[in-house]
């Protein structure tokens, strides 16, 4: 159950990220938020990276914790573009009414924000945390 509740949430954050006029006006429409980041990648762009789920003590039984790490790439010269990416999907997220396939959102909200050049690189790295719960619809 919980690779499912895991993919509804991914999907759901998807498709609200990219009905997100902020999102795109960062990310390119069609949207470059990836789970595998392609041979030659346009910047910027953000990737799903590590997502993890326990279960959460609950009156549900099924009810899951997930955190998950969206990160933001960008070659600009500087932090700017790699803030503004940052700021784009924490707004979006902050806002979001996500309906999910066969779960509940119970709450979803950014724990985390870090942005910082790779080492030997003209590359910046943003990373997002989330936490959210789900519960399975009954």
């Amino acid at each position: 159950m919980s690779i499912n509740a895991q993919w509804a949430l991914q999907t759901a954050l998807l498709a609200m990220l990219n009905a997100s006029p902020e999102v795109t006006a960062a990310f390119g429409s069609p949207l470059r938020l990836y789970d595998d980041i392609p041979e030659q990648p346009v910047f910027p762009f953000a990737t799903f990276d590590r997502a993890n789920a326990r279960s959460v003590e609950a009156d549900l039984s099924g009810a899951l914790e997930h955190q998950i790490t969206l990160k933001i790439w960008s070659k600009y010269g500087g932090r700017r573009e790699a803030l503004s990416g940052l700021n784009a999907l924490r707004t979006a997220i902050d806002a979001a009414l996500l309906s999910l396939t066969d779960h509940h959102l119970v709450d979803v909200r950014v724990t985390f924000a870090d942005v910082f050049r790779i080492r030997s690189s003209r590359v910046f790295e943003a990373i997002l945390n989330l936490r959210a719960v789900t519960e399975p619809l009954v």
